[in-house]
This record gives C-alpha cells, structure tokens and sequence, in this order.
C-alpha cells in the first residue's frame, strides 16, 4: 500500500473523532500524490471532511484545486473527470447552481450514461447537506438524485452504487437521530428503499441482506412493525439461502427480535434473541464478537 493509500486509510479511521486534525492534515496528502490514481482517493476524503463534517465548501474546493493541479493529473483524464465531479458537490452545496452545473459537464464520462455523473454528484451531496443539519435541502437533493436514475442505471453504472451507498449512510444517519419532523422520515424511508433497490443492481448478495436489515430498522423506526418484520425476515432469508455467517446471521436475527417485540409477541422475540446469542458465540473475530455481545446485552435490556 503506497504512502498516500495509507494517508486516506488513516483520514478515514479517525475522521469521526477527530474531523477537524483530519482536515488540518489534508494539505500533507497533497505533498504524498505520486500517480493519477491518487487524486480521487484523496479528493473522497476532502469533500466528506471539508463538507459533510465541517461545512467548509470553499477550502475543500481550495484542495480540489490543488489536486487538479497536480502534475500527475492530465486535463481530460478519468482522474481529472472525478476530481470535476467532486467539485460539483461542493458547489451544489454552497447553492451556485450554475457552477454545479459546469462542473458536472466537465466530469461526464462518455462510457456512462449522461445522467450518471449527475446522479452520482446529487447523492454525494445530499448526505454532505444532511451532515450539516439540512434536511430539506438534503431531500431535495437525494430526491433529485433518485428521479434522474429512472433512465435506469445497470450493473457497473457507478450511479447505481453512488445511491446505493448514499441511500444506507443517509437512513443510519437519520435512524439514530435524536429528533426527526416528517421530511426527515420521508428521507430516511426513501433513502433506506433506494438503498435496497441500488444495492440490488450494485452490489453482492451480503449488501442485499443488509439492506433489508436496514430497512427493517428504518421501518421500526417510523412505527411500521408489519413492513418492519417483511424487511428482517427477508434479511434472514437471503442469509440463508448464501450460507451467511454467524455474524451476519446474528444481525438479521438482532432485527426480528425487535421487529416481534414492536409486534408485541414476547415468545417469537424471545426465541430470536436466543437465536442471536447463539450466532454472536459463534463469530470467530473476537473483537466483533465483543461488538455482538453488547448488541446482544442491548437487545436483553429491550427485552427487560
């Protein structure tokens, strides 16, 4: 793994304790770029930090240009398009539509639909806008991004994983909320549904399973204990039928055991905390293990 791999690696570890010494770090993974490939690597951690975390637009798109400038980035190149996108984010957020907008034309990609760059740039931006507490502009934003996918991304259209990924970071976020008015819950129920529809597309048979963990989640949460229960019990089945492991296993059965215990049945939540207990022995990583085995604590304080 080359030094500036390692930067980004460490920026992304400690960001969420420490956003603002990440920040202040950046410059120096400028000074570590040694090929073209460097530049969207680091230009990902510059916009999430500089914009979702700290909400500084205008000195993440100071950085942007300092990448761009590299001389290891050649105008025209899928690098330099990437690091155009990231700039679109950026813009979009500070509300200068226009400069959005150019921005997106400069980082089309010609092997991609015309929409894909601009979806992927709306759903990037819409979890930077809900990162600073703003929800309708983030929903304006997310619901922008998933009205321009009905041309219907394809598996390997980044479009499809850019919602996919955007739709689960979105629902967690505002899953764990203190406090949430209704255009919040419309957000985070349309980000969990496009979460599954785009993983579907986008990605594995364990991102499927997870989204549904998901959306069951998302659903408790909004008070629908019947789609909550479809959602974890379709977790379950897709562990299932692919032969999961106990810790995948044991958060899908985590989600029944809250979804039956919303339904008010003690007996079915009791049988599938048991049945979670059982997968969280079974985990051979320790360190996940532990992890289970305070879910699993939790789930006996719900339980009571």
């Amino acid at each position: 793994m080359s030094d500036l791999a390692n930067f980004v690696s460490t920026g992304w570890q400690k960001h969420a304790d420490d956003e603002q010494g990440v920040f202040d770090g950046l410059p120096d993974g400028v000074a570590l770029m040694t090929e073209a490939k460097h530049a969207p690597m680091l230009a990902g951690l510059v916009v999430h930090v500089a914009g979702e975390h700290l909400g500084r637009w205008d000195d993440g798109l100071e950085l942007l240009g300092r990448l761009e400038e590299h001389a290891a980035v050649a105008a025209g190149s899928p690098e330099w398009k990437s690091l155009q996108r990231s700039k679109a984010v950026l813009h979009h957020c500070l509300g200068d539509a226009a400069a959005c907008e150019a921005f997106i034309e400069a980082g089309h990609d010609p092997d991609h639909p015309k929409n894909s760059g601009r979806v992927r740039v709306m759903a990037i931006a819409s979890s930077a806008l809900l990162g600073q507490k703003r929800v309708d502009d983030a929903m304006t934003t997310f619901a922008e991004a998933t009205d321009l996918a009905a041309y219907g991304p394809a598996k390997g259209d980044p479009a499809a994983i850019g919602l996919a990924t955007a739709g689960n970071n979105i629902a967690c976020e505002l899953e764990n909320a203190k406090e949430r008015d209704d255009t919040a819950e419309a957000l985070m129920l349309r980000a969990a549904q496009a979460g599954r529809t785009y993983w579907e597309i986008a990605g594995t048979w364990t991102n499927v399973e997870r989204a549904e963990y998901r959306l069951a989640m998302t659903q408790l949460q909004l008070g629908d204990v019947d789609a909550a229960l479809r959602h974890a019990q379709s977790c379950l089945s897709v562990c299932e039928e692919n032969d999961a492991d106990a810790g995948e296993l044991f958060f899908a059965r985590e989600a029944l055991t809250r979804a039956w215990h919303a339904k008010g049945s003690a007996t079915a939540a009791g049988e599938n905390r048991d049945a979670a207990a059982a997968q969280a022995a079974a985990v051979r990583d320790e360190g996940f293990r532990g992890f289970c085995e305070a879910e699993l604590t939790k789930l006996d304080t719900l339980l009571g």
